[in-house]
Order: structure tokens, then C-alpha cells, then sequence
């Protein structure tokens, strides 16, 4: 399985497809329903917090990096 990586403005985290599935939910509360703005914890349930600011103007993408 590659690894998968969200690339938040200048900045890469490892992300899992629970988070993914989160992360569209959030994507679609702002731009699909206008919220605004929402707030992402993407190491949900784990020691490590890390929680973006997902808004309107604010670089995302998913990139794919293959096993060797």
C-alpha cells in the first residue's frame, strides 16, 4: 500500500483513510454548505494532536508515494 500524505500549505502529514473520509466531510461543510470554516483534528483518538484549519483559500491536496 503506498503511503498517502496531506499537504496542508507548506506542510505534510501522514494520513489515513479514516482522516481522509474526515477530511471530505470537512472540505464539503465548508465549501458545499458554506460553513466557513472547520476545524480538522487529524490524529483523532492518538497522543499526537494536530489540528488545521480547513477554510476557503487554504492549499490542500492528498499526494500518493509508492512503496519500493
Amino acid at each position: 500500500m503506498p503511503n498517502r500524505f496531506l499537504r496542508y500549505g507548506d506542510q505534510r502529514y501522514i494520513i489515513s483513510k479514516e482522516a481522509e473520509a474526515r477530511l471530505d466531510r470537512a472540505l464539503d461543510a465548508v465549501y458545499a454548505k458554506g460553513a466557513g470554516h472547520q476545524w480538522l483534528n487529524l490524529y483523532h483518538g492518538t497522543e499526537a494532536p494536530c489540528r488545521l484549519l480547513i477554510a476557503s483559500g487554504v492549499p490542500i491536496t492528498i499526494e500518493t508515494e509508492p512503496n519500493d
